[in-house]
């Protein structure tokens, strides 16, 4: 309920390698999402089962689903994203990603994250601030479209931040650490419902 409340408005932000492969630190978690028993806490949006987390949120609204079993300041953790239909694919705000050192109340995270259109960059949402960590910016290596999947990675440990898209290296940035959740996040365009989808999520401890 608590994510519900938080989660329920969307944020207006501005701006092929196998998981198994990429994270292959020691394993502290992983999904194929064939079905819906894993430890996940979600939002209203989320459908999981035979291969996949989808997340279609509303128009102009977004879906977040959680690791809920422990926090975790250092990690390395990675997931397939396959990209909606989009009307406008870097303008329309659909975005979708990863989020990581969430704490609640109030809310603070991290979100690197994609668009239909290839953007790939960083955001830090802080007590309803919302502060760019790495540029959105387009790369050769990111596939694009509907339909087109990447693979997206995020390594973090002592407050250095590395993120990759199929296995080549994006950004990195120093971040401000803190014991917290990790999770996935979509939102829609703002006048038609995106469906992303997640797919061979694990989590490692990083190397």
């Amino acid at each position: 309920m608590l994510l519900k409340t938080i989660f329920g408005g969307a944020f207006a932000l501005v701006m092929a390698v196998s998981p198994a492969l990429a994270c292959t630190g020691p394993e502290i978690f992983s999904d194929n999402f064939s079905s819906s028993d894993g430890p996940w806490q979600h939002t209203d949006g989320v459908n999981i089962g035979g291969g996949f987390a989808e997340m279609k949120p509303e128009p102009g609204k977004n879906a977040v689903m959680v690791y809920e079993p422990q926090q975790i300041k250092d990690f390395d953790v990675c997931a397939d994203i396959t990209y909606p239909q989009a009307k406008n694919p870097d303008e329309g705000g659909a975005i979708a990603g990863i989020i990581f050192w969430l704490t609640l109340d109030p809310a603070s995270f991290y979100l690197t994250a994609t668009t239909p259109g290839g953007m790939f960059g960083t955001v830090r949402v802080n007590k309803g601030r919302v502060l760019l960590a790495a540029p959105f910016k387009k790369y050769n290596f990111i596939k694009t479209g509907a339909g087109s999947k990447n693979t997206f990675r995020v390594s973090a440990k002592g407050g250095n931040v590395t993120v990759y898209a199929n296995g080549q290296k994006a950004a990195a940035f120093r971040g401000q650490a803190d014991d917290g959740f990790i999770g996935l996040y979509a939102e829609s365009e703002k006048d038609q419902a995106s469906s992303w989808k997640f797919s061979n999520f694990k989590l490692a401890e990083p190397q």
